[in-house]
């Protein structure tokens, strides 16, 4: 068995957890030389369970392993090893890499340049709004935005991302053929396609609670800091900037109203020591690779948002363009907003003559 089977077969287990994987790869040589030890060898190596060495043995009997392999080549996905040089650096330096990764689109070493956004899956129009300004920021800068997928914040610093034709790292909590939420399947595309969908999870594994923890770890160790966009106090994403801090990352939060719950996990981040963010400028201060690198040369001078408008109305704006116009289906992909939210929205804005609409119901930003 070579060295990609052997690490293929310990993930196809499911019964080693990262901190057992990294206390076997510190007493056996390589991934063969822990497939190859004797059950009585794996129970002493610390964090590893009773039923693990029967799960690998069932793995490699019924060649399960090789079927996830050949799985892999069918849907175009890369299975990278810690170890090749192609192994994000960043991640490979944390204190439990994944040996394996499942890798849908491509990595490139500029992606050491990455920033992380997190935040709540339930997020406000504010919060959206914040972490698509933030990321269309970061990539015009050149930056690699990373998030988890996950609806609300995470969804829309993707989204931002992409419109700006930024790169833009996704790592999930699910296997890359059972992707969570499922209304995200066009999104991953897109993200294959200008960046890179991240597991360290077998194909089919769901997308369940116990899952996002080990990812979270992942998005934070791709990454020189995180930027908790908007959340609660119960948010997972608090979990995820504690686990930040641990790696020696910087830890960005952006204050929302005082009275507001869906940002007094922010406001707790804050008072524990994260840099309170306003602007993009105030992340750069902080992050030495990018404190003096201009915007892209191709990135359009950000527009000015028109005062008075209400959060849902300037959220709309700042997705128009003055060209490449949008469609409502589009607009309301975009923001996540309801349908009839968005279409009164772009009335107000068309009243406002801040939109001009197009033949086909699409829109265009008229700019100040």
């Amino acid at each position: 068995m070579n060295e990609l089977e052997a690490r293929v077969a310990l993930t196809v287990s499911e019964k080693f957890t990262p901190h057992a994987l990294k206390h076997l790869f510190e007493r056996f040589s390589s991934a063969a030389a822990i497939v190859g030890a004797s059950t009585q060898e794996l129970l002493s190596v610390p964090k590893v369970a009773k039923s693990a060495p029967a799960a690998l043995a069932e793995v490699i009997r019924e060649r399960k392993h090789l079927r996830e392999i050949e799985a892999c080549q069918r849907h175009g996905i890369s299975l990278l090893m810690l170890g090749d040089s192609a192994y994000p650096v960043a991640l490979a330096r944390i204190f439990d890499p994944p040996p394996l990764l499942y890798v849908k689109g491509s990595l490139h070493p500029d992606d050491a340049l990455a920033l992380a956004i997190v935040g709540s899956r339930n997020s406000t129009t504010y919060g959206n709004t914040q972490a698509a300004r933030f990321a269309r920021d970061f990539v015009m800068r050149g930056a690699v935005v990373v998030s988890g997928l996950a609806r609300g914040i995470d969804t829309a610093a993707h989204k931002a991302a992409l419109e700006a034709r930024g790169r833009t790292l996704a790592v999930v909590g699910s296997g890359l053929l059972d992707i969570y939420p499922p209304e995200n399947e066009r999104l991953v595309r897109q993200i294959s396609e200008q960046g890179a969908v991240i597991s360290e999870f077998p194909l089919k594994t769901p997308g369940v609670a116990r899952n996002f923890p080990r990812r979270n770890r992942i998005i934070s160790g791709l990454s020189l800091g995180l930027l908790v966009a908007e959340a609660g106090l119960r948010s997972g994403s608090l979990i995820t900037a504690r686990t930040a801090a641990e790696q020696g990352r910087e830890v960005f939060a952006i204050p929302g109203k005082v009275d507001n719950e869906a940002s007094r996990g922010c406001h707790k981040l804050i008072k524990e020591g994260a840099h309170l963010v306003e602007d993009p400028q105030d992340v750069y201060a902080h992050i030495s690779a990018l404190k003096d690198v201009p915007r892209g040369p191709d990135a359009p001078e950000k527009p000015k948002l028109p005062p008075g408008l209400s959060p849902t109305e300037a959220a709309l704006w700042a997705l128009l363009r003055p060209s490449d116009p949008l469609t409502v289906d589009e607009l309301i992909d975009r923001c996540g907003l309801p349908a009839a939210q968005v279409t009164a929205g772009m009335m107000t804005l068309e009243l406002k003559r801040l939109a001009r609409g197009l033949p086909g119901k699409k829109f265009v930003r008229v700019d100040l």
